[in-house]
């Protein structure tokens, strides 16, 4: 009976483990130097596709995807890294039901899509952002901190079944990039 009992609580955490290897991530990022700014392309693995879809759908409540970029230099030893530059983007999707179209609002545009669909496929990647941080001509020690937040309500709970209670979900990741390393190459 005992081994039973550690035989279950093994395989709990391998599952609970496997459920967060298949979690929300950045899988791939291409940042080139455009001129004297930075282009970024992020792609996701496991975006929550579905879970977007079907909280836009209800037509209630915006979503909120941030994207935080900050540039530091690295100091040595104990010395805290310096922050050189701090951008903010973001996006808004939401409906509209006087004109029974929903929206994709960033920092600069305001796209209208006639499905849910369409409007939460075009925030599955970050494409060819420029990052306005002019690159100074020596780029010693240098990274970038991309931190990515999606935020939105919804009557659905984690295993996708409707609910009365409003549920608040914030996803969140982020990943560090050493520029060093991007720009050297050819």
């Amino acid at each position: 009976m005992k081994f039973l009992k550690i035989f279950i609580a093994f395989l709990s955490a391998v599952l609970f483990l496997i459920s967060f290897a298949r979690a929300w991530e950045i899988k791939k990022t291409i940042i080139y130097p455009y001129k004297t700014y930075l282009l970024i392309n992020i792609f996701y693995k496991e975006f929550p596709l579905q879970k977007l879809i079907l909280a836009l759908k209800e037509q209630k409540y915006p979503i909120f995807i941030n994207y935080d970029f900050e540039i530091y230099k690295r100091r040595f030893f104990i010395l805290k890294d310096v922050l050189l530059y701090k951008e903010l983007y973001s996006q808004k999707l939401f409906y509209d039901p006087e004109k029974n179209l929903y929206f994709l609002e960033d920092n600069s545009n305001l796209i209208s899509f006639d499905k849910a669909e369409k409007a939460v496929l075009k925030t599955v990647k970050l494409e060819s952002y420029p990052l306005k941080f002019k690159l100074p001509p020596e780029n010693n020690s240098l990274y970038l901190k991309v931190k990515v937040d999606i935020n939105y309500k919804t009557h659905l709970s984690n295993d996708l079944r409707y609910t009365k209670k409003i549920h608040t979900k914030v996803l969140k990741i982020s990943k560090t990039f050493e520029l060093d390393e991007i720009l050297a190459k050819p």
